[in-house]
């Protein structure tokens, strides 16, 4: 190893084969919804754009930490109400007419991806499948 490569931690980043497949499906949810986001007129931005952003970045926060602790449960919880709430302020953002109806169906479908993924993941957990997974 050269002298001045970083020392391997706990902390290093894991390889896309070592993550769940709900880390992917939101990554990738992630930047559709920082492109549209952007596109909320500017006077409700604060209201509804940012407060999604933050939701979907807390939502991958939390699965990041669900990675690193034994106990997942409580995570997969926050997770689980994280997305509850997103559901409904997309909903809010389409019937203002800021996302069409279709797109509205792909958030639908991306978050009740995720939730069905964090729901294996919760019942794995609490069957005592814990570990790092």
């Amino acid at each position: 190893m050269p002298i001045n490569a970083p020392q391997p931690s706990e902390h290093t980043p894991r390889p896309d084969r070592e993550r769940p497949p709900v880390y992917t499906v939101w990554e990738e949810f992630l930047g559709w919804t920082l492109e549209r986001t952007v596109d909320i007129p500017k006077a409700q931005r604060f209201s509804f754009g940012q407060r999604i952003d933050a939701h979907t970045l807390d939502v991958l926060e939390l699965i990041v930490e669900a990675l690193f602790v034994r106990e997942k449960t409580v995570l997969l919880d926050a997770i689980n109400r994280k997305l509850e709430v997103l559901r409904v302020l997309w909903r809010l953002v389409q019937k203002r007419g800021w996302i069409s109806l279709r797109q509205l169906h792909f958030v639908q479908e991306k978050i009740d991806e995720a939730g069905r993924m964090v729901g294996g993941w919760r019942k794995q957990q609490s069957a005592g499948g814990g570990g790092r997974r």
